[in-house]
């Protein structure tokens, strides 16, 4: 089913800080009126930063179509730039186990990919297609992000890719709101952005081609005072084709 598309890609990526510290939070996800999965998110960024998250259907979601997915990226932060080191992801659904492991050589560039099937392994050669300003979404993301405490705006292009399809990323900048909603336990001063997905070569019936040209994804920016830590509050999709997508933070936790 669809909908593992945009609950992973929305979710999995918003979060950054400039010192190496593990930051853990929980998300609510829901999709019109069903809630449909939670979300765990954390990440260790320094000079070498990993990120990981954990998705796990909920509620009707969960009977009818269980699935569960972990996601991880490795990078190192040089010379003033991002560089991947590593992508991992393992993803389990009522009908099949699948995994992904992103081999990259020294300069972040994606050389091969690694999938399985049920335990049937094979691997693909991918670096034909790339250059060193292609990365994961993870990664850009939080390029975003540590722009964003440097000039406090999150505009940003780049290109993902993620080994099958390459995806132009936007970041357009909606500036300073009052954010107020009953559904999570944060409020006040907060920063709007907007995302839009671009994909390259899309297909007819490609529903991530189809909601993030037509929409974008709503994000919220937050700092918490003591920390100095960026932090999402809420992401929002209006009129996907199960209903609006809505993700609301419930609980974080900050470990030196």
């Amino acid at each position: 089913m669809k909908k593992k598309f945009y609950i992973t890609i929305f979710l999995c990526g918003f979060f950054s800080a400039s010192q190496a510290k593990i930051l853990t939070q929980n998300f609510d996800v829901q999709i019109g009126v069903f809630d449909a999965a939670k979300v765990k998110v954390a990440y260790d960024l320094g000079t070498n930063y990993t990120f990981f998250c954990d998705i796990q259907t909920a509620g009707l979601f969960d009977t009818f179509y269980s699935f569960n997915a972990q996601y991880t990226t490795k990078g190192e932060f040089k010379d003033n730039t991002y560089i991947t080191k590593d992508y991992h992801q393992k993803t389990k659904s009522s009908a099949h186990i699948r995994t992904k492991r992103l081999a990259f050589d020294e300069k972040g560039i994606l050389k091969y990919r690694v999938s399985s099937k049920d335990g049937v392994e094979k691997t693909v050669d991918v670096a034909s297609v790339l250059s060193a300003d292609v990365y994961d979404l993870q990664t850009v993301l939080l390029m975003m992000l540590s722009k964003f405490e440097q000039t406090q705006s999150c505009n940003l292009q780049k290109t993902v890719f993620n080994s099958k399809k390459i995806y132009h990323i936007r970041i357009e900048d909606e500036g300073d709101v009052n954010y107020k909603n009953k559904k999570t336990p944060f409020k006040g001063q907060a920063h709007k952005c907007q995302i839009f997905i671009h994909q390259e070569k899309a297909e007819k019936g490609d529903l991530l081609w189809q909601i993030s040209a037509e929409k974008s994804i709503v994000f919220y920016l937050m700092k918490d005072e003591k920390t100095g830590l960026f932090f999402v509050p809420e992401i929002e999709i209006s009129s996907t084709p199960l209903g609006d997508l809505k993700a609301y933070l419930k609980t974080y936790q900050l470990k030196e």
